[in-house]
């Protein structure tokens, strides 16, 4: 009787063991692995989402911080607006033909923890010339304005022909003066002179070299023409009348203030510069307030119509 080979068959079970063995070892390195990958996989994700969480509390709070101080800088601005006012209501009529074309106002300690600057600038808009003097309120064609409108564009070294541009934009028929010039016209009076742009022939250079001389807020709504003589500028005086050169103009800016036209026409006689055509005072103002803080800035620019203690505010806009 043959016997069985026990040895063999013992190695054979230990060889399998040892084979189950190590795969399982290799299945715990795997899973290990894994783990550990799947575990950095998640710190990654919570950590960026802990920096997106700050990040977003601090930009949160920085523009919270940033619209406060933006509101602080905007009630200052408008608190100097206020102040211009006052201080321009409170000049005596009879000293008003003083005034300068441009003028800064001191202020200070406008507010106790206000650590900033803050500057105000008045401008008179009457020393202008007025576009919507061209239209008469009846629609007829006003022609002493558009003839000196005509004389500031050549003045300015600008095509005449936008007096034509200007004029059909505003009256309210449809018959061109030429052509293309009721081309989307509004056929209504200016309410700003950044109208000007959406005119055909003013692009944005036309527009900057005008825009300093014209104004669309009249000194008088029965005689929107009236220019003061007393702030305005060389171009704008040259353009009252044919005979005014450039050396009269300065002659004439030179000799100012006038408190009567009567004086203008000492300097100036025979010219025709009347009282249908220039005041020696203004009742609109240009007013802007700059406020800074903190590298942070507020503007506000307004027309204000000011008569005696009562005004009204014709124009704003912030930034």
């Amino acid at each position: 009787m043959k016997k069985k080979k026990v040895i063999p068959s013992i190695m054979k079970d230990f060889f399998n063991l040892r084979v189950q063995a190590s795969t399982s070892f290799q299945h715990l390195k795997s899973r290990q692995g894994f783990a550990l990958v799947l575990t950095l996989v998640i710190l990654t994700i919570l950590t960026a989402m802990v920096i997106e969480f700050s990040y977003g509390v601090y930009t949160t709070t920085s523009s919270l911080n940033n619209w406060k101080e933006s509101q602080k800088l905007s009630l200052i601005s408008k608190s100097a607006i206020s102040l211009a006012i006052k201080t321009i209501s409170d000049i005596p009529s009879s000293e008003l033909y003083k005034f300068q074309s441009r003028i800064t106002l001191p202020v200070s300690n406008i507010v106790n923890d206000f650590q900033g600057s803050v500057t105000v600038t008045v401008e008179d808009e009457n020393g202008r010339f007025n576009l919507n003097s061209i239209i008469n309120q009846n629609q007829t064609l006003n022609i002493h304005s558009y003839n000196s409108f005509k004389r500031l564009l050549k003045n300015l070294d600008l095509k005449e022909g936008i007096a034509d541009y200007v004029a059909d934009w505003i009256d309210r028929d449809n018959e061109p003066r030429t052509r293309d010039s009721e081309e989307n016209s509004k056929n209504g009076f200016m309410d700003s002179v950044d109208e000007l742009l959406l005119i055909k022939t003013v692009d944005a250079e036309t527009f900057s070299r005008l825009q300093p001389y014209v104004t669309v807020y009249a000194y008088d709504k029965s005689n929107p023409q009236l220019i003061n003589i007393n702030t305005a500028t060389i171009p704008v005086i040259m353009s009252l009348s044919d005979g005014i050169t450039k050396t009269l103009a300065e002659k004439i800016a030179q000799a100012r203030p006038f408190e009567s036209i009567s004086d203008v026409e000492k300097v100036a006689p025979g010219l025709g510069l009347s009282p249908a055509k220039i005041t020696v005072r203004a009742v609109n103002y240009r007013i802007i307030s700059f406020a800074e803080e903190n590298k942070l800035k507020r503007i506000i620019e307004c027309i204000s119509e000011i008569r005696g203690s009562s005004y009204i505010i014709k124009y704003w806009k912030e930034n």
